[in-house]
């Protein structure tokens, strides 16, 4: 009765009641809810290994408030991308995609704005293989992959962009690669490799095929289809068209991938043969000397020197002398794929003979720790050495190491390829 009540231990109630709003202001929710999400949203979990089964999120499906009301069904855009299709939103947005494209483009620009925001929310479903594998049941019957056929040659940019980037999630699954394949889309995403338009489009085609031909399916169906050449002529001619001198459709960042697009496609030796119609060779010495795009272009060097017309070109443009440097690169990666091109091109007879130049790098590979490094090295070496000439190089090279030039001179006598041009030297056992 004598204690003022409007104090609780010295303070007012107000003051309380303050303290209390500060007290538990860590506690409250936070404004904007934490969502899961990819580290690349354009990418898709295939190429995420730490992503891979994550359940993904489909567009605002999950977060009721950001939901608009619900307009009157007289209201409603049966075009327009809805924020609520849930599990059916790739089937729905291929059948507004359907509708879409059997319109006439004279329709308008709000037809091309229609297209782009579908296959916006086509591309942002499509980030799990589940959704991808309904994507493609959608389309068993060619129906699907025939919409993006015709969505490839649309008027507008970013369409043909948004559907390269579409064929390009399909390209995941083993059952998309065999429909991309069927339905004639390499084809026009290899045209779309030189779009005048838009660099956008080059770029997302020319990823979608790197991507299609990294897998061993795809690319023996590509090489083995009757279009498959042409492919392979398109992707060379696109190659050579970006890499030009103030070319019209200069895209530097295109040029690495097509470099490893050609890297898989060229294992194949009719596609190597095409190329070598194509002037390819004397653009990848070139880019080689210049130390551009080291890794891809060296990864193009090794596939064409798998074929005896490849390693022949190669030696006879300078490929040996491109490379010769790189064989004491900083970088592990590309000291083994040069090892690796200057033991296939030393397996030619014209190569023997010209691998001179590479003697002392090749000779400081045999202290590498790395066994890939070493082998090659140390094959290339064996298969140099069966010219008297540069085996003179080699014993020259590692005269200041009696017990290294020992090993190398003993392995020489072991294999005896090694002196099969000297008539008169004892065959050993």
């Amino acid at each position: 009765p004598g204690r003022n009540a409007e104090t609780t231990n010295g303070c007012t109630m107000a003051e309380h009641h303050a303290l209390l709003a500060r007290h538990h202001e860590g506690l409250l929710p936070p404004l904007e809810p934490h969502l899961p999400s990819y580290r690349d949203p354009s990418a898709v979990s295939a190429f995420l290994p730490g992503s891979v089964g994550q359940a993904a999120l489909h567009r605002g499906s999950d977060v009721l408030s950001t939901r608009s009301p619900s307009p009157a069904p007289a209201a409603q855009e049966p075009h327009q991308p809805s924020v609520a299709y849930g599990r059916s939103a790739v089937s729905k947005t291929l059948r507004v995609l359907k509708d879409l494209s059997e319109q006439p483009e004279e329709e308008g620009q709000g037809t091309a704005d229609l297209k782009k925001k579908n296959l916006k929310v086509l591309l942002e479903c499509l980030v799990d293989h589940s959704s991808i594998g309904e994507a493609i049941m959608q389309g068993e019957d060619g129906d699907g992959l025939a919409l993006l056929k015709s969505l490839l040659s649309d008027s507008e940019a970013d369409v043909r962009r948004y559907t390269a980037e579409v064929i390009n999630r399909y390209s995941t699954l083993l059952q998309g690669r065999k429909q991309i394949c069927v339905s004639g889309c390499v084809e026009m995403l290899a045209d779309l490799l030189q779009d005048p338009s838009s660099a956008d489009v080059r770029i997302a085609s020319g990823k979608a095929l790197n991507h299609l031909v990294t897998a061993m399916d795809a690319r023996d169906e590509i090489c083995n289809h009757p279009e498959g050449p042409a492919v392979v002529v398109k992707v060379v001619r696109a190659l050579l068209a970006i890499s030009a001198r103030d070319s019209e459709i200069s895209t530097p960042s295109l040029i690495p991938i097509l470099y490893e697009c050609l890297s898989h496609l060229l294992v194949a030796e009719k596609a190597t043969e095409l190329a070598l119609q194509e002037d390819l060779v004397p653009l990848l010495i070139h880019t080689l000397k210049r130390r551009m795009h080291k890794v891809a272009s060296l990864k193009v060097l090794v596939s064409l020197c798998g074929h005896s017309q490849g390693k022949r070109a190669a030696i006879d443009n300078g490929g040996l002398q491109a490379i010769c440097g790189m064989l004491t690169s900083q970088e592990t990666v590309e000291r083994q794929l040069s090892a690796r091109a200057t033991l296939l091109m030393c397996v030619d007879e014209s190569g023997k003979h010209k691998a001179g130049i590479l003697v002392p790098n090749l000779v400081q590979q045999l202290y590498s720790t790395d066994h890939d490094l070493y082998k090659n090295a140390l094959l290339a070496i064996r298969s140099i050495s069966e010219s008297p000439s540069t085996r003179v190089l080699v014993m020259k090279a590692l005269e200041d190491d009696p017990e290294m030039q020992a090993r190398v001179h003993n392995d020489h006598r072991v294999h005896l390829a090694a002196f099969r041009y000297e008539t008169g030297s004892p065959s050993t056992a």
